[in-house]
Parts: C-alpha cells; sequence; structure tokens
C-alpha cells in the first residue's frame, strides 16, 4: 500500500492547471478593445475578456476596473502548474492564462477550483488527514471518552445515532466528521490548529465530498483554502 507522502506526489503530478483551464478555443474573446466592452456587457458572469488580435491572444478586458491590460509575464502560468500549487496561486490573484508551447492555451480563474478534480484532491488529502488523526486518538472507552472530550450536544447526536444502527455500529468513533476528530486530537496533544481553520477543514471536507457543493464559494475562501491545505500537509508530512 502507497505511503500518504507517496499519495501527495502521485496528485501533486496527476492532475494540473491543464486538466481543468478553459481551452483556447473556448474562450469568450474579442477581437478589439472597443469590442471587449461590449462582449463584457453581454457576458456578465466573466469578469475578464480577452482580446485577440491577429488570432492571438494577447490582452484582456477587465470587467470591475473597466480597463485594457496587456497580459504579462505575471499572469502566466505553465499548463504543467499540479492543482496543489494552483491553489496557492490563486491565494494573490484571481485568474491566470496557460501557457503551453510557449503560446496561451487557456485560462483558469479560482471559481474553477470547483472543478471535479480539484475536489477529488482535496477530498483524499482530508480524508488521510482524518484517517491519520483518528488512529491516533481511538480508545476502547470510547463512550466514556467522548463523553468527557466532545460538546454534549454534539455527544448526544453521535450516542442516537449509534443506538439507532444498533449491532451494525461497532463504536462511536465511526460517528465522528473531521471537526469532532481535529478538536480531540487538538485536546489530546497531537496537532496544533486554532478553531476557524478546524471550521474551514468540516467546509471543504463536505464540499469536496459532495457533487452538489462547492469547494470555494467566493475568492475569501480561496485563502482559507490555502491554509487548511498547507496545515493537512504539515500534519500528513510528519506521518
Amino acid at each position: 500500500m502507497p505511503t500518504v507522502k507517496e499519495t501527495m506526489k502521485r496528485l501533486a503530478i496527476a492532475f494540473t492547471a491543464r486538466d481543468i483551464m478553459i481551452p483556447r478555443r473556448e474562450l469568450v474573446c474579442a477581437e478589439s478593445e472597443s469590442e471587449a466592452e461590449v462582449v463584457s456587457q453581454t457576458n456578465p458572469d466573466f469578469s475578464i475578456i480577452p482580446i485577440r488580435r491577429k488570432g492571438k491572444v494577447g490582452g484582456y478586458f477587465e470587467r470591475d476596473t473597466h480597463s485594457v491590460k496587456e497580459i504579462a509575464l505575471s499572469d502566466l502560468i505553465s499548463d504543467g502548474t499540479s492543482l496543489l500549487n494552483l491553489v496557492d496561486i490563486f491565494k494573490d490573484r484571481q485568474f491566470c492564462f496557460i501557457l503551453s508551447h510557449r503560446q496561451i492555451a487557456g485560462y483558469v480563474h479560482f471559481s474553477d477550483l470547483n472543478h471535479h478534480l480539484v475536489k477529488l484532491t482535496f477530498y483524499v488529502i482530508l480524508e488521510a488527514l482524518e484517517r491519520k488523526l483518528l488512529n491516533s486518538i481511538q480508545r476502547e472507552d470510547d463512550a466514556d471518552y467522548l463523553h468527557r472530550n466532545l460538546d454534549p450536544r454534539r455527544f448526544e447526536q453521535i450516542a442516537k445515532q449509534y443506538k439507532r444502527h444498533g449491532d451494525a455500529a461497532r463504536n462511536l468513533f465511526n460517528y465522528l466528521n473531521i471537526s469532532d476528530i481535529l478538536q480531540l486530537a487538538v485536546k489530546a496533544n497531537k496537532v496544533r490548529m486554532d478553531s476557524e481553520t478546524i471550521r474551514a477543514a468540516k467546509r471543504f471536507r463536505d464540499g469536496a465530498a459532495h457533487p452538489s457543493l462547492n469547494l470555494v464559494a467566493n475568492y475569501h475562501e480561496v485563502k482559507k483554502l490555502v491554509t487548511v491545505k498547507r496545515e493537512c500537509l504539515r500534519i500528513l508530512g510528519r506521518a
């Protein structure tokens, strides 16, 4: 069975910006600077309208500032950029153009972090974290331990779930979510993590696991995702 470290390495090279970008042929473009604002008005969901000159994308119209900019080196990333690294890139900017073979091959926006491949990547990371920490806190006296260390209302919820399943329920630890596990691990001095990051980890775990939910609902959540990723890899790196 591959180790957590080996799995992380595979994830880092398996899925890249190329897999989630909008290809150049599918971009809604303007053919001139004057046309770009009109195209932007008719496509209100797009914050950026690329400008194509003589068949090549060289600039873009920015809806929020109503300005035209040339594509700079800082706007470009390689098509081989891993999805894990892409998250860090989006911490400082909301979009990038994808460079492949010295030409622009596509475009990626922070909202593309809701792509199923990104969600799969974070599901694997968060599930690995959950499994590692659960193994570190599990005990035979599950009822007494959880009763002492969980919020009383949360313990009551878990106990009711456990009772409903009867003989099919193995132990109370099976009913913990990632937030419960992280809080218990912090209390047991197994890890260090603040309450805001724990809440964010629970939110991203739910978003990664459910097809109908987004991983990030807005740009503000990208920075939280960066923090959760960093903390997960820090803890898993000690495995």
